[in-house]
């Protein structure tokens, strides 16, 4: 047997590919030992396994294998996975040279799918946007908290990096990475109190709506009441200093969880009202949740 046979009978029996899988693999140019390291661990409920977004993508691609109906994976769980797997999955020496990738009938489909995606990306970053300043208005050193970026704005559109849709200069909406919060503390001293509650937050927000959120993809802009002065950026690590390269920049740690960058500089027109939501502000004594207010400002 071949190297390469080796490569698609172990795929086959780890993903739990038919041999009708394995043929549609085959001729949409997938790599066995990409599809291999994308079978869905324990904690990734998002992904579609294997076998259903090989079969989702070839009914896409060519209307589904004759005389078998093709398993559809939901759009929830094969939404990031294809994302992952557009990157680098494919082979190129399994492609044939003369077949176009996609025509514009399957790319038309695929792109309005990939929008769809981007969108609701955008909608469960603002969701977890309003978690985090929920649980930062019970903090009674937290002044202010105001949402900024591309998740506090309409989205435009661009070509993606996405290799597909980057090669046929299709332009999509614009991608969100993360969410950006500008809060304002009055106590820096806090701000390992201030990560273990994003920590929490992060969590519920899984726990109740299954929108799942990494705690680095909630970027915390440290501010300084009265001046508007940034400070720095709160620290994932759970310990400070932590001993990582990033950690010897100067400065960085001064306050403990309080983190710097080289080269960094904010730029006060990113806080604009125009480009920017106010998702909880403390005025006096009381503390006034604007997120509800404000939740119209965004077009989903």
């Amino acid at each position: 047997m071949r190297p390469r046979d080796n490569d698609w009978a172990q795929a086959k029996r780890l993903c739990r590919l038919s041999a009708e899988d394995v043929r549609m693999a085959k001729a949409l140019g997938l790599n066995p030992r990409k599809l291999i390291k994308n079978i869905p661990g324990p904690k990734q409920r998002w992904k579609a396994p294997v076998r259903d977004w090989v079969r989702e993508l070839y009914r896409k691609r060519h209307g589904g294998p004759a005389g078998e109906p093709t398993a559809v994976a939901s759009r929830d769980a094969a939404g990031p996975q294809v994302e992952e797997l557009e990157e680098d999955a494919i082979d190129g020496g399994d492609w044939p040279l003369n077949e176009p990738s996609w025509d514009e009938e399957v790319l038309e489909e695929e792109t309005e799918e990939q929008d769809r995606q981007l969108l609701r990306r955008q909608k469960d970053f603002r969701t977890a946007a309003d978690y985090a300043s929920a649980a930062f208005a019970r903090l009674p050193f937290v002044e202010r908290v105001v949402l900024f970026g591309s998740v506090a704005q309409r989205l435009g559109r661009e070509v993606p990096r996405f290799r597909r849709f980057r090669r046929a200069r299709v332009a999509l909406w614009h991608e969100c990475r993360d969410v950006d919060l500008a809060v304002w503390v009055s106590d820096t001293s806090q701000l390992e109190s201030l990560r273990k509650t994003l920590g929490r937050a992060v969590n519920a927000l899984f726990a109740e709506t299954e929108i799942g959120v990494a705690h680095h993809q909630v970027d915390v802009f440290v501010m300084e009441p009265g001046t508007d002065r940034y400070l720095g950026r709160l620290c994932h690590f759970a310990t400070c200093p932590k001993g990582k390269p990033e950690c010897r920049v100067p400065r960085c740690g001064a306050s403990p969880f309080l983190r710097q960058h080289d080269d960094f500089v904010f730029d006060p027109q990113a806080l604009d009202p125009a480009r920017s939501v106010v998702l909880f502000e403390r005025p006096g004594d009381s503390g006034v949740a604007a997120s509800d207010r404000s939740r119209g400002d965004i077009p989903f």
